[in-house]
């Protein structure tokens, strides 16, 4: 048999060993009960948030002028915007709690601390999405060089362990964002304490941060979280993980092809160990 023959024969061995251990149809748990409660307040508080806050900063639009027409409408803006940022908070607890005293919090949170690989990776996205170096190849331009170095023609899209940079991202944007909002929003809802302890300009700082915070989630969430998570060809029309948890084989060998290759080889050993049992 020739050596070409072998290798192929081999690497259809190994294909189909890979597919015995991990099949496609084969479910995964990616967020545990707690999880999806935890995302599911958060969800919940945000919208209310939204609601409730935004209509103050764009309050001379005719539309949002009318949601205060109502008697009372103002004052019960104001509690449903407390209440709801009182159950962030208390979530966001819960969050932290859960990530110190569990394994499985402690586990998540080591995977979402950012490495250098995530800027590579957010590097190699970005060139390989706009096609740019790729097109030059193609119309003859710097040819020797892409010949000489293929990398930078980033033909395939770089691979992601169980959170991309992206979910590490967001991730790390609602923490340092909460923060913002909780300190600005909680001198706000005590105006005389803060202007017991900071100047006037001070607190209007915190007025300016809480909106301008805000605006910034808002759309971090209805464009860019949106996208990645439920809009992108892989998910469309949306992702079913919030909702039960569950992720394939097949998802997890195209969205998280690390975590995958992790999975198939503590699988192989473990199988390699019981036939020599």
């Amino acid at each position: 048999m020739s050596s070409e023959k072998k290798g192929l024969k081999n690497n259809m061995n190994a294909l189909s060993k890979e597919k015995f251990l991990i099949r496609d149809d084969e479910i995964f748990m990616r967020m545990n009960l707690a999880e999806r409660i935890q995302h599911f307040i958060l969800i919940i508080t945000f919208l209310i948030l939204i609601v409730t806050g935004l209509p103050l900063l764009f309050y001379n639009i005719k539309f949002l002028k009318s949601l205060f027409s109502i008697e009372q409408s103002f004052y019960t803006r104001g509690i449903l915007h407390r209440a709801a940022a009182v159950a962030m908070i208390l979530n966001l607890i819960w969050h932290t709690l859960y990530t110190v005293f569990t394994s499985r919090g402690r586990n998540n949170f080591k995977e979402m601390i950012p490495k250098f690989k995530d800027l590579k990776d957010a590097f190699k996205i970005f060139w390989h999405n706009t096609g740019l170096t790729r097109f030059l190849y193609r119309r003859g331009i710097l040819k020797k060089f892409f010949a000489s170095h293929p990398y930078w023609l980033f033909e395939k899209p770089p691979k992601y362990g169980r959170y991309n940079f992206i979910e590490k991202f967001e991730y790390w944007a609602v923490g340092w964002g909460s923060v913002v909002m909780i300190i600005s929003g909680f001198f706000m809802w005590n105006v005389e304490l803060s202007l017991s302890i900071f100047p006037l300009w001070a607190h209007n700082i915190f007025i300016i941060l809480h909106g301008y915070e805000a605006i910034l989630a808002f759309l971090a969430v209805i464009i860019w979280h949106m996208y990645n998570v439920h809009l992108n060809p892989e998910s469309f029309p949306m992702s079913k993980i919030w909702v039960n948890g569950k992720i394939t084989g097949k998802e997890l060998r195209i969205l998280h092809p690390l975590e995958y290759k992790k999975i198939l080889e503590n699988r192989m050993k473990a199988d390699q160990s019981n036939q020599r049992e």
